[in-house]
């Protein structure tokens, strides 16, 4: 009896703690990613953007505690405006890239957060490129008013199978795409 006694217990402080937790969802067209990627030694370097399809932060007494956003792979933008950023764009869709056509999304889902303060937070989350999940760190700062999430990170590309001109595949000549993508992220809370 005792132990039906702790499990029930068990049960309903576990229902107002998921209960007490408030998915917000995010303004899709207020924010945005804006992707960064150059040569090895960062002489040369293209920059764009890809949209949000659906996100949403968790929160818990006011904090951010979790989250989920799908980007759609099929908005990546170049912020270029020369003839070539068409062939550009086209290439990251395809294969040797982010394959969109059998990859039309990616997704990053908060799998912890510690704040630091008010305003910042480290967060650690898994993301899924190419189908491929690994999981990354970054802090994320809300601005004043909490009403928006800013964050800036860097991945190795090849963790998610692009490796496409990558420093282990490529010689020096052969113009060596660096590994590293970087990103900043604002979300409109």
């Amino acid at each position: 009896m005792k132990k039906i006694i702790l499990v029930l217990i068990f049960l309903v402080n576990y229902s107002i703690t998921v209960n007490a937790q408030k998915e917000h969802q995010i303004k899709l067209k207020e924010s945005n990613i804006i992707w960064e990627g150059s040569k090895l030694f960062g002489f040369g370097s293209h920059n764009g953007t890809v949209h949000f399809k659906e996100g949403f932060i968790k929160k818990q007494d006011d904090k951010i505690v979790g989250g989920e956003f799908i980007m759609d792979m099929n908005s990546i933008k170049s912020n270029e405006n020369d003839g070539w950023v068409i062939d550009l764009v086209n290439h990251l869709k395809g294969k040797d890239f982010f394959d969109v056509k059998n990859n039309p999304i990616a997704k990053l889902v908060f799998t912890n957060v510690k704040h630091v303060d008010d305003l910042y937070m480290q967060i650690t989350a898994d993301l899924t490129i190419n189908k491929v999940t690994n999981s990354i760190f970054f802090v994320a700062k809300l601005n004043d008013v909490k009403t928006q999430l800013d964050a800036r990170f860097k991945i190795d590309r090849t963790l998610w199978n692009i490796t496409y001109k990558s420093q282990g595949k490529t010689s020096i000549k052969n113009q060596v795409i660096s590994d590293a993508i970087g990103f900043e992220v604002n979300l409109k809370l």
